[in-house]
C-alpha cells in the first residue's frame, strides 16, 4: 500500500513539473539561430528575434526550450527549401545588445570563410515563436 500511494505521489510530481515547464514566463529573450548542412558550404544565418513570456533558468541561465527552437529552424528549412539533414543552434541572450555583438562574431566568422556562403533569413523569411504557442496551433 505504501509503494502505491509512493509511486502515485511521485507521478503526481513529475506532472506537475513537466506541467510547469510548459506554463509561459514574464520574461523576454532574444535570439538567432545557425543551421547548416556539414557536407554542405550554405549557412542559414536569421536575424535576432525577440521572444516573449520565456523565463531563463534561475540557476544556470539556461533557456528552456532550446530543442524546440532549434527544431523551428531545422523544420523550416526542411520543408520550405527542401533542405535535408541540417544541424542547428540557437544563441540567447536577455540583453539584444550582448546578441548583436555574438551575432556580429558568427557572422565575421563564416564571411571571413572563402569556402562557406551565408544566406540571411530576415523576419518576413522566418521568425522563431515561443514553443508553446507552436503547439497550439498544431
Amino acid at each position: 500500500m505504501k509503494r502505491c500511494v509512493f509511486a502515485m505521489l511521485f507521478l503526481l510530481m513529475a506532472f506537475t513539473s513537466v506541467a510547469q515547464e510548459m506554463v509561459k514566463g514574464t520574461g523576454k529573450i532574444y535570439l538567432f539561430g545557425v543551421s547548416q548542412q556539414l557536407t554542405d558550404s550554405v549557412v542559414y544565418i536569421t536575424a535576432i528575434h525577440e521572444v516573449d513570456s520565456i523565463d531563463l533558468k534561475k540557476k544556470t541561465s539556461f533557456l528552456p526550450y532550446r530543442a524546440a527552437f532549434s527544431y523551428q529552424l531545422e523544420s523550416f528549412l526542411e520543408d520550405r527549401l527542401y533542405l535535408a539533414n541540417q544541424t542547428s543552434c540557437v544563441f540567447y541572450s536577455e540583453k539584444r545588445k550582448k546578441l548583436s555583438k555574438e551575432l556580429y562574431k558568427v557572422k565575421k566568422f563564416y564571411l571571413d570563410n572563402p569556402e562557406k556562403k551565408v544566406v540571411i533569413l530576415n523576419d518576413a523569411d522566418f521568425k522563431f515563436r515561443h514553443p508553446v504557442d507552436v503547439l497550439q496551433d498544431e
